[in-house]
């Protein structure tokens, strides 16, 4: 607490504030200290049901697989490509 006010000894502390007291100094300077950024944004996941996050959690996941799953694709085919050009066709 020292660090954030100078005057916050221990002793100030414990003989003349309240628990209360403390908490609100101690809060209102750590945001002074680290405040919020302003471009923050608030969540939607915060006003989501179980339900809906765990819909969402599933499609993300989904998407997720299928673009990982074209990309493999994409590349199996490039292999190949580079394969045709060097030994010419090989499916068979």
């Amino acid at each position: 607490m020292a660090l954030l006010y100078p005057w916050a000894t221990k002793e100030y502390l414990l003989w003349s504030m309240s628990l209360g007291q403390i908490i609100m100094y101690y809060n209102l300077g750590m945001d002074a200290k680290y405040p919020k950024p302003e471009d923050e944004k608030p969540s939607r996941l915060k006003h989501m049901t179980v339900d809906e996050i765990k819909k969402l959690r599933d499609e993300m996941r989904q998407l997720g697989l299928s673009e990982k799953k074209a990309e493999q694709e994409r590349k199996a085919e490039e292999q190949k490509e580079e394969l045709r050009k060097k030994y010419g066709a090989i499916d068979g």
